[in-house]
């Protein structure tokens, strides 16, 4: 701090000058602030959307822009992987219908196990419709009894002849039906039971069956009638418990 009237350098908080013991004035704070120098910023502080020119400005990658679209990716990932589990499950799910009970083999299951689980629903689902409606026609009767009696039947000669809850089977061959017998076959239906179906395929299928110890062969023909496999067999069956009432078995 110099003296306005000697010009002597007081020390910065002399309140007189030491050397003619003028009083020094003082400067207000604000002064001081007005004329302190800024403070110097780091070379290295940068603020890129504010320094940057337009076209650095529009190739540079927006970090909220980033995170949205990764977002979305993952989101498509997760959508691939959800899709390709169902197509495997499907696929899955496809083959072992086809290789255990797909086409006839399902037929061939209800046809020795609706006798050992005496049970007439699946015997019924071994014949096509018009055949249920030549047995409500013919016997005067409804499903739910043709299923009774089929039940009943099949409980009662497993009292006699079988042991119910015991049988096994293995399909020992099978032949496929040429055109020329697939048309008797369906000439048989016509004749036997008034009904006019169209069979895409048939095959005719060998068993051995076991039978709580008891081993016997067995032979049916399975007939596709539009989506579904029938039992030329089963249809015969019963036929005869319907018109011998269960062949006096109880």
């Amino acid at each position: 701090m110099k003296c306005e009237k000697c010009g002597f350098e007081a020390p910065e908080r002399a309140v007189i000058c030491p050397e003619c013991g003028e009083i020094l004035p003082r400067v207000s704070a604000e002064e001081q602030q007005t004329d302190a120098a800024p403070d110097s910023v780091s070379d290295r502080f940068s603020m890129p959307y504010l320094s940057a020119s337009a076209d650095e400005i529009q190739d540079a990658e927006d970090p909220r822009k980033l995170h949205a679209e990764e977002k979305i990716h993952r989101a498509v990932i997760r959508r691939r992987i959800i899709a390709l589990v169902i197509a495997a499950v499907l696929v899955i799910g496809i083959t072992l219908y086809v290789v255990f009970l797909g086409g006839y083999k399902l037929a061939a299951f209800r046809y020795i196990k609706g006798v050992d689980y005496a049970s007439g629903s699946m015997y019924l689902a071994l014949v096509p419709d018009p055949y249920l409606d030549y047995l409500e026609d013919t016997y005067d009767t409804t499903r739910r009894d043709v299923k009774e009696s089929l039940g009943d039947y099949f409980t009662s000669w497993n009292a006699n002849y079988g042991n119910a809850g015991s049988m096994s089977y293995e399909i020992t061959s099978r032949s496929q039906q040429s055109e020329s017998q697939i048309e008797s076959l369906e000439e048989e239906l016509k004749t036997a039971y008034g009904i006019t179906v169209d069979i895409r395929k048939a095959v005719e299928v060998s068993f051995r069956v076991n039978d709580g110890g008891d081993v016997a062969s067995e032979h049916a023909v399975f007939v596709k009638i539009g989506m579904k496999w029938c039992c030329m067999e089963a249809m015969e069956q019963i036929d005869y418990v319907c018109q011998y009432d269960g062949y006096g078995q109880w």
